[in-house]
């Protein structure tokens, strides 16, 4: 993943700022996910509460290592495999994006610059190809 020092400047301060109440900002990500795509709702059997905070976890993790993508890059792999089990298609990468920056314009409203958004956007396809490109095409070649 190739992000600027200013992308992973802004996403970090962007994170730090949703850091100080991690929960709540994974309730607004899954309100938003659910409002974007309702059918995604049935994908989540397990607390949405708890998986909320697994979430902000593993956004946290990714963006202290954005700068590290050869460590990153096992996690993300990991993760992928997880969500086609989950029942994960690759066409839900899309909503998941949308709910993201939904969740950052809700909570730092105007401080949510488009520099930010064009910041994590980049960031998110760059993880969501990876993810997409791990899980199928382990997919497609494990016939």
């Amino acid at each position: 993943m190739k992000l600027s020092d200013d992308d992973v400047d802004l996403i970090r301060a962007s994170y730090v700022r949703i850091s100080h109440d991690l929960p709540h900002a994974g309730e607004v990500f899954y309100a938003q996910l659910f409002q974007i795509d309702p059918a995604l709702e049935v994908l989540f059997v397990a607390d949405v509460d708890k998986q909320a905070g697994k979430l902000m976890s593993t956004l946290g993790l990714v963006v202290s290592q954005l700068q590290n993508w050869q460590d990153l890059e096992p996690v993300v792999e990991d993760l992928a495999m997880r969500h086609l089990a989950y029942g994960v298609h690759a066409e839900h990468y899309e909503a998941v994006g949308k709910a993201l920056h939904a969740m950052f314009e809700e909570i730092l409203d105007r401080d949510y610059a488009p520099s930010m958004r064009a910041a994590w956007d980049r960031a998110y396809r760059a993880l969501s190809d990876a993810m997409i490109d791990t899980a199928y095409r382990a997919r497609d070649t494990s016939f």
